[in-house]
């Protein structure tokens, strides 16, 4: 059945974001434009989505302060209205407190927090005069407190999820709803490559991490669009500024130590 709904999504080439676009064409949406930096990856998810339905393709890096502006105006462009936008492209640079550079700052908080940033704020100008419109943005379940070597990643991530709140509280009298989700461990393309390319884990990493993990595999950018799609859905109607943990494990719960454990 036909949605009639057009969506913007970014990190679209692959992972989270191919999966969230996937998602929005098998739901019926009038199309999809696809944003990313990879122009080769990106070119290759149209060819996958084409049969789906119509999708379009704004190759770009979010670095750029002025790529929002061009996206929602490319959507806008080609399909006469924007009503999704789901900012999942991600920067995952590993640094903290002793290594963090001003250059890895800005990258990290370039991509993770300016990007969505204006991206809400373009994506609203487009969505106001059809009072109706859904933001999801891609945040982490590090927003809650990372690890030494992800400390600005994290504080990136924070940050983005304080600005979700704040933008949803903004516009819910315009009928535009928007929400964070914090991941949790997600076995994606660009994680794959991450864990094996950086940390030199086995190519079976995810398998041997999944199943130690309480539902004995990993997440998957398909799981993570489920919520998406869910989040779109009128059965969400009354909720935004929602900021979902997407985990197998509740923040700040661990599992038992013998150490902890009393005698």
């Amino acid at each position: 059945m036909a949605d009639g709904r057009f969506a913007l999504v970014t990190g679209a080439a692959q992972g989270l974001g191919f999966a969230a676009a996937k998602a929005f064409l098998e739901m019926g949406f009038g199309g999809v434009l696809l944003v990313d930096r990879n122009a080769d990856k990106l070119a290759e998810a149209a060819v996958k989505l084409g049969p789906l339905g119509r999708v379009v393709t704004l190759p770009g890096d979010l670095m750029d302060v002025a790529l929002p502006a061009r996206a929602v105006a490319a959507a806008v462009s080609a399909f006469g209205r924007l009503d999704v936008v789901v900012n999942a492209a991600g920067n995952t640079e590993r640094c903290g407190l002793d290594d963090t550079t001003p250059e890895a700052f800005e990258r990290l908080f370039g991509v993770n927090t300016r990007a969505p940033l204006f991206m809400m704020q373009e994506a609203v100008k487009a969505m106001r005069p059809n009072r109706s419109g859904i933001i999801i943005n891609m945040s982490s379940m590090l927003s809650h407190g990372g690890p030494p070597n992800l400390t600005t990643y994290s504080a990136s991530k924070a940050a983005l999820n304080i600005l979700t709140r704040s933008s949803a509280h903004k516009v819910a009298r315009d009928g535009i709803r928007i929400f964070a989700i914090n991941l949790g461990w997600v076995n994606s393309d660009g994680e794959h490559a991450l864990q094996t390319g950086f940390h030199g884990m086995p190519q079976d990493w995810a398998d041997a991490i999944g199943r130690r993990m309480p539902a004995g595999r990993m997440i998957t950018p398909d799981d993570v669009a489920g919520l998406v799609a869910y989040l779109v859905s009128p059965s969400a109607s009354m909720m935004t500024g929602a900021i979902i943990d997407y985990e197998q494990m509740p923040v700040a719960v661990f599992e038992s130590h013998p150490a902890l454990s009393p005698e």
